[in-house]
């Protein structure tokens, strides 16, 4: 394992439902631990379904309380092993996202990143909220990396096109750039379709598209999470 010289925080977004945003994020959370990295989870989404997935109650304080201070504190990160580790959404984060924007609260969780607590991970990954409130605006401008999962039907399509012009305005708010990748998800296995809609994605969006398709299947492969999660420390793309 090579260790980052900079921290990565990777922000997983799309604006439509059911694309698999919490189910990649737990897995590549999962697999960069087991891979050696350091790895900080925060679940900036209200619906708190990254915390269900480690079984974290829903009343648990965590991002809904920080974002309303300057620090972070050790006793506010969950410690899932050795090198995994979890901040949950909370109770009353949704609060946080119906708060009038404003410069100061939108780079707020860019200043919190800064902290000595969290300043030792490799990798951050964030399971976010949709890009057009505070929480998912706070993601952009505090990531290093946006993960937009797409799968082949017309809801999660629409759903990333619509957010693309939103990520522009906000991106042009920060520096250095956003690196943006797409993840194909969820594709139908091994059929002339997918094969087709890899190779349309790959021609409007070049050097975009990590090599690693996840095919929709009911069981959970390590081995597809492990080279998604190579294509994207690497920049393994189609």
């Amino acid at each position: 394992m090579t260790r980052q010289a900079t921290t990565r925080i990777i922000a997983v977004m799309n604006q439509t439902k059911d694309v698999g945003k919490t189910t990649i994020t737990t897995n590549l959370g999962v697999i960069m631990a087991e891979m050696g990295y350091s790895v900080l989870l925060l679940d900036m989404d209200p619906q708190a379904d990254l915390s269900r997935q480690f079984a974290v109650p829903d009343v648990t304080p965590g991002m809904d309380r920080l974002l309303r201070q300057d620090t972070f504190a050790e006793t506010d990160i969950l410690s899932l092993n050795e090198r995994l580790s979890l901040i949950p959404a909370g109770a009353e984060l949704i609060g946080f996202e119906q708060q009038h924007p404003t410069r100061e609260l939108g780079l707020k969780l860019k200043q919190l990143l800064t902290s000595k607590s969290v300043a030792d991970r490799d990798i951050i990954l964030i399971d976010c909220a949709a890009i057009s409130g505070l929480l998912g605006t706070n993601a952009v401008l505090a990531a290093t990396d946006m993960l937009i999962p797409v799968s082949a039907n017309q809801q999660a399509l629409h759903g990333m096109i619509n957010m693309l012009p939103v990520l522009r305005r906000v991106a042009n708010l920060r520096s250095p750039p956003l690196r943006l990748w797409l993840c194909l998800n969820r594709l139908p296995d091994n059929t002339d379709f997918a094969k087709q809609f890899i190779t349309v994605l790959s021609e409007y969006f070049p050097q975009r598209v990590l090599k690693t398709v996840i095919y929709d299947s009911e069981s959970v492969n390590p081995a597809d999470y492990l080279a998604l999660a190579k294509d994207l420390l690497m920049g393994r793309v189609n």
